[in-house]
């Protein structure tokens, strides 16, 4: 996978801390230290976050909400919507979607903004690998062009 990751552009990097866990009748204490079964139902966290995001192209703050779900098996699925405020004052929707593979993130991300500095961000598909440690809070991502 590396391989095909160096033959796409890097077009930013992500350094994010989770700031608060919304809960809907199960802990993710409890999730996270697998101290329950999980419920056949699944679950739903609304996980609040935080960070800069940096690059040649793109310097800023991000700021928004994964719509976590965990399904009874125990998959991860990703539904995240931010909002990045550039260092020169634009603002940029960021929708993403993907999965959390043991801590592993893999990400489709799309863009909308209409302040003519970044609507090239409009037409990207942009992949984002990283990684999230639940127990610090931290997460790093890496936003390759496609």
């Amino acid at each position: 996978m590396n391989n095909v990751l160096n033959e796409k552009m890097l077009l930013f990097e992500e350094d994010v801390r989770l700031l608060e866990i919304k809960e809907y009748g199960f802990s993710f204490e409890s999730f996270a230290g697998k101290r329950q079964t999980l419920p056949a139902e699944g679950l739903q966290f609304d996980i609040h976050f935080e960070g800069k995001i940096s690059g040649e192209l793109i310097n800023g703050n991000i700021i928004g909400v994964d719509y976590l779900t965990v399904r009874s098996d125990g998959r991860l699925f990703l539904n995240l919507h931010a909002i990045i405020t550039t260092n020169d004052g634009a603002r940029i929707k960021v929708t993403e979607s993907g999965i959390n593979d043991m801590g592993t993130l893999r990400l489709n991300m799309n863009f909308h903004t209409n302040d003519a500095r970044y609507m090239w961000l409009n037409q990207k598909h942009v992949w984002g690998v990283g990684e999230v440690n639940f127990e610090t809070g931290k997460v790093k991502i890496k936003g390759y062009q496609h």
